[in-house]
């Protein structure tokens, strides 16, 4: 197959070598930060009073086709940087390669001219439900402890977090297991840090990121959501630059090195110091994941008397990202990234003597509980230009997530009497997790002609995961051992049918060993200019998912979650995407309401509460599909947004109206039940402000509460040998409804510099009025009536920071 794909390049190159060795009237450069000398990824670029124009590809590269005959004038735009225009002579053709320098907005800043196409954090664009964001700018936004991407991508509309413990993305109804996350081309499986609170992406080690909220183009698969693309910094090809950052959690670094003004090694680390030092910030956020008091107090056994134990848990997280990136010619380019993030979590008690009746026994108790987590990938990557139209980019990548969790409970009873008997009572667990992913992938793009752009490539995935939960020593309560090999093939046209009327067509097909099928994935799209301003934009596809995240639902102890692949006892996730949106934009605001529909197939869950017919099992009582169930399921909704572009204040108001429901035969009768990120109402108001060297921000959030099952009733059984159990009626799935959740967090930064460094400092707080957001409830099943408990989330939480760029 792939000597096939190699035949196809080999005669594209030499076609397109052939037809444009003629005069060429096509602009084409790179689009270069003007100080740094790193090139700038989906950067703008139009003719201004004409409808041509393009954007930059990963590597910062652009060509303007068949471009007019003429002196014209070029608009560069990137988001967080100034706006140029320049003129430029393009009537004798065969121009050779541009070199566009855009400047960095500066936060200091009384201008509030009117340029086009002037974004300050993030814009629309063009194409259906994309999104792009720069990390840079949303160092301004109020933050938890952390400048956080995937925290301030919960502030656009359509973009949930499930609660203040969480930085995962909901997108659209799914999932962040639905979620295809790349860094430098390597899949992330595990985006978070600090149980969910931060995500695992350092603001300072990323150039660029492309949200595809649903509707994504055939160069994407193997999600039913949507696509989190993150472009890694290069680092700066002409000086030496030092960045330091602190803040009440954590340190960062970062370091720029160039090479021979032809590349650059970029070195970024952030490691949080809770294992030294403990601020309030932390103890603050432990205190809320955790449902209690740092410092713990543990009673002893009630037939034992009462003793106390100080548990002082140790945790800390880090990530380290490196890149090494290097022009080795005009047309060709290499770069190898990596990452490393994860975290450890030591709850270990240490042993706790205790007097047994009279002090005449005595026995011992101990804990150890270890956790690690984390995920390590890397990247290899070779662009090339062939020609000035045909572009190819080829990427080996590595990724390996990890979850590791030891749990040993121990307990040893002394009996002083006559013969020295001793007796002992302990429980331990072991539970791994692991995935190993090594792709391959070859994309290219070939622009035929002004109204033809030509996409195609394919991807080769071997794909290893594991999980194993072992008790005590010998019984087994789950072990997948999975592998898996998937290849896909794509091709899709951008094809301009007129001045104001864009199509694109494309198709992936998908092949998967599990189950040895073909997998076909058709994708259509649109934008339509139909009168001044205003545009219309419609998107539908077909999307697959060969790996899930499964949550193990646990009412009263919480949940764990796990990857596993599909397949043929759990087919493959499907899902349809529909997406009909309007648009008004002027060079200072826009107005969009967007609407989607999204079809689930073969969604899993998995529960332990629900007992299945032993005959679906092929009556075989130890079958670990017992506890895993196979439905179907729908997202809608509407997005309205409403945004001011430029000046001193801009900001932008978010309102998400939707709904996600599943159904699955098994839960429930096969009754119609809320997804736990069903949210009726989402409401997002956002404003920044500048003024001489200040940066001040606000965002008010509101939310419709969140789904949950309850435990209603407790009763007991006693067996034939006299021993009791206890079972717990819940109610039906999801019927329930935590409080409607609001908060408003504020921040403000000072920006200083002298001949020697520059950076900024500032203070951020945390839902600055101190709502009382519900996480979940406790249930107490000892007492009649149950007794129903409020877990709270994060009250006002404020943090400081500082950085320094030397």
């Amino acid at each position: 197959m792939m000597t096939k794909i190699n035949l196809i390049i080999l005669s594209l190159i030499l076609t397109s070598t052939n037809i444009f060795s003629q005069v060429s009237h096509d602009i084409k450069g790179y689009i270069i930060d003007s100080k740094s000398g790193e090139t700038l990824v989906w950067a703008n670029i139009i003719i201004e009073n004409s409808k041509f124009g393009t954007t930059t590809n990963n590597r910062g590269y652009f060509i303007i086709v068949d471009a007019p005959k003429d002196t014209v004038t070029l608009i560069v735009s990137y988001i967080g940087y100034v706006t140029e225009k320049l003129k430029f002579d393009n009537s004798k053709g065969n121009t050779g390669l541009l070199q566009i320098e855009l400047t960095p907005s500066p936060i200091i800043s009384e201008e509030v001219l009117v340029v086009a196409d002037e974004y300050k954090i993030w814009k629309n664009a063009r194409e259906v439900s994309q999104i792009k964001v720069s990390p840079k700018q949303i160092a301004y936004l109020p933050r938890l402890g952390e400048v956080d991407i995937f925290r301030s991508l919960q502030l656009l509309p359509g973009i949930s977090g499930i609660s203040d413990g969480s930085s995962g993305l909901y997108i659209r109804g799914g999932t962040p297991d639905q979620n295809l996350v790349l860094l430098d081309g390597m899949t992330i499986y595990h985006v978070d840090h600090f149980f969910g609170v931060f995500s695992a992406f350092n603001s300072d080690a990323i150039k660029d990121v492309q949200v595809y909220k649903g509707g994504y183009p055939a160069n994407f698969g193997g999600r039913l959501s949507s696509v989190v693309d993150l472009t890694g910094k290069t680092g700066d090809i002409n000086k030496f630059k030092l960045s330091l950052g602190a803040n009440l959690l954590n340190l960062s670094g970062v370091a720029e090195i160039p090479l021979f003004k032809k590349g650059s090694i970029l070195i970024s680390a952030r490691r949080s110091f809770a294992d030294f030092f403990e601020s309030p910030t932390y103890n603050s956020i432990y205190s809320f994941l955790s449902g209690d008091e740092k410092t713990k107090s543990n009673p002893g056994s009630q037939r034992f008397g009462q003793t106390q134990q100080t548990v002082l848990p140790s945790f800390y997280f880090y990530d380290l990202n490196a890149k090494v990136s290097y022009n080795v010619s005009d047309d060709d380019f290499i770069s190898l990234s990596f990452y490393n993030g994860g975290d450890y979590l030591d709850e270990s008690e240490d042993p706790q003597d205790v007097n047994l009746f009279g002090g005449s026994q005595s026995a011992s108790r101990e804990v150890t509980d270890l956790t690690e987590w984390g995920n390590l990938g890397s990247s290899l990557k070779w662009s090339r230009r062939w020609s000035d139209r045909f572009y190819s980019d080829f990427t080996a990548s590595y990724s390996n997530y990890y979850s590791d969790n030891d749990l040993i409970r121990s307990f040893n009873l002394n009996v002083e009497n006559d013969t020295n008997s001793f007796s002992s009572n302990s429980f331990n667990s072991i539970q791994r997790n692991d995935i190993y992913d090594f792709t391959l992938r070859l994309d290219n793009e070939w622009k035929i002609f002004q109204s033809h752009s030509l996409g195609f490539g394919a991807w080769a995935s071997s794909i290893k995961t594991n999980y194993n939960f072992l008790i005590n020593d010998s019984l087994t309560v789950l072990d997948f051992n999975n592998n898996a090999i998937q290849a896909s093939f794509y091709l899709q046209d951008k094809w301009s049918v007129s001045e104001d009327f864009d199509f694109t067509l494309g198709l992936r097909e998908v092949y998967f060993d599990q189950t040895n099928s073909l997998y076909h994935e058709p994708r259509a799209s649109f934008t339509y200019n139909f009168f001044n301003n205003f545009r219309i934009k419609g998107a539908w596809g077909h999307m697959h998912q060969f790996i899930n995240q499964v949550t193990n639902e646990d009412v009263l102890e919480g949940n764990r979650d796990f990857w596993v692949l599909a397949d043929e006892d759990m087919p493959p996730g499907f899902s349809d995407h529909y997406i009909l949106g309007l648009e008004f934009e002027t060079n200072g605001y826009l107005f969009s309401v967007e609407g989607y529909y999204k079809n689930f197939e073969n969604l899993l869950e998995f529960t332990q509460r629900i007992q299945r017919n032993p005959r679906e099992l092929g009556n075989d009582p130890g079958n670990y599909l017992a506890n895993f169930f196979l439905g179907t399921g729908y997202a809608k909704g509407l997005e309205f947004l409403a945004q001011k572009k430029f000046g001193s204040f801009n900001g932008w108001l978010g309102y998400t109206l939707g709904n996600v429901e599943n159904t699955f035969p098994g839960i429930d009768n096969g009754d119609p039940f809320p997804a736990s990120q069903d949210r009726l109402h989402e409401v997002k108001l956002v404003g920044t402000y500048t003024v001489g060297k200040w940066a001040f921000s606000s965002a008010w959030i509101f939310a419709t509460g969140q789904a949950y099952t309850s435990p209603e009733s407790q009763y007991f059984i006693t067996l034939l040998n006299g021993d009791t159990e206890s079972y717990i009626h819940v109610s039906e799935k999801n019927s329930n409804r935590l409080p409607d959740y609001q908060r408003l967090d504020l921040s403000a930064a000072y920006r200083f510099e002298n001949k020697s460094f520059n950076g900024e400092m500032g203070l951020s707080v945390f839902n600055v009025y101190n709502h009382k957001n519900v996480w979940y409830r406790k249930y107490d099943l000892e007492v009649y009536p149950i007794v129903i408990s409020d877990v709270a989330m994060l009250g006002i939480t404020p943090t400081v920071f500082i950085k320094l760029n030397f």
